[in-house]
């Protein structure tokens, strides 16, 4: 159990003694700083390339914008003319609209005003299609006596 103990205290003297060299030498020091320059290097030129890529992007973006922009103004004229069109259409389709409504009151007004008259006055009683028949060949027979008349005299 002796030799164990010892050979574990030789490896941390051994493993002490190459901290210390490492801490007193500082060359590891310098290592570590060319490796972290190395890789803020690479870090970036990878950010380089990806601000690249946004900037070209942002600018498209940017001419894009201001084509839309430039077509707004075109746009707004286009649906202003397109408003004041239906805007007439719809106000000669009102007067028209108007118009055939005071027809047809007139109308129905002059309906009511026949029915009030019809109503006030005594009229014939409606003559049956045999009455009219009698009636018209008995205007036959007097215009032919009166023709005959007529003649001999």
């Amino acid at each position: 159990m002796n030799s164990d103990i010892k050979k574990v205290l030789d490896r941390v003297k051994q493993a002490q003694s190459q901290v210390q060299t490492l801490v007193k030498d500082r060359a590891w020091v310098a290592s570590a700083k060319k490796y972290a320059e190395r890789q803020s290097k690479e870090v970036k030129k990878i950010i380089n390339s990806d601000v690249a890529k946004v900037k070209t992007f942002l600018n498209r973006e940017k001419k894009e914008l201001e084509r839309l922009q430039k077509k707004i103004p075109g746009e707004v004229d286009k649906i202003k003319t397109f408003v004041e069109s239906q805007k007439q259409e719809l106000q000669t389709l009102l007067v028209m609209a108007k118009k055939e409504a005071e027809g047809r009151a007139k109308k129905v007004k002059a309906v009511a005003q026949k029915k009030m008259g019809a109503i006030g006055k005594k009229t014939a009683p409606k003559k049956t299609a045999g009455a009219k028949k009698k009636a018209t060949v008995a205007k036959k027979k007097v215009a032919k006596k009166k023709a005959a008349t007529a003649a001999k005299a």
